[in-house]
């Protein structure tokens, strides 16, 4: 094994990834719209995460992240509310 590789090695081991740290945009999305996250398990055995909305409203949250290209739409144009 060459030096450089063994270094290559090390060093990405000694620096932490961020990536686990980073939240779903969909489920932040979701918190935004005045939702909250829930998990479903499908028959499958698959799992989806579904967007509770106020007034009883559930969408699947990565379906409502891209009706609203992940912004938040004006008060008078959520069909949410």
């Amino acid at each position: 094994m060459k030096k450089s590789t063994v270094i290559a090695i090390c060093v990405g081991t000694m620096i932490p990834s961020a990536a686990w740290a980073m939240a779903n945009p969909a489920s932040v999305f979701c918190g935004k719209m005045g939702g909250h996250t829930v998990n479903a398990k499908l028959a499958d055995g698959s799992e989806i995460s579904l967007c509770y909305l106020p007034g009883n409203k559930i969408v699947e949250e990565w379906t409502l992240f891209r009706m609203f290209d992940g912004k938040k739409p004006a008060p008078g144009r959520n069909p949410f509310k």
